[in-house]
């Protein structure tokens, strides 16, 4: 399996200081639940691999990424 972040890397990558626009895609239920997984380091070899050649798709969906482990490292400071 390639590197578990080289989709989100290349992503980042892409895109210089030019403005790219793209419309947003809504973010289906299952895919919400996957990202939450991912965050949390539940998901499985494949289910990383399909949940990243998503987000490689839909990259507006990224933010949803960033929002959980935004979340979980709140939580995890105030403990």
């Amino acid at each position: 399996m390639p590197n578990t972040f080289e989709i989100l890397s290349g992503f980042l990558a892409r895109y210089d200081d030019e403005v790219v626009g793209r419309e947003s895609s809504i973010l289906p239920a299952e895919v919400s639940a996957s990202i939450r997984s991912f965050a949390l380091g539940k998901l499985s070899t494949s289910e990383q691999a399909e949940l990243l050649r998503q987000l490689d798709e839909h990259p507006d969906w990224v933010a949803a990424l960033a929002a959980e482990v935004k979340a979980l490292r709140t939580m995890g400071d105030n403990k």
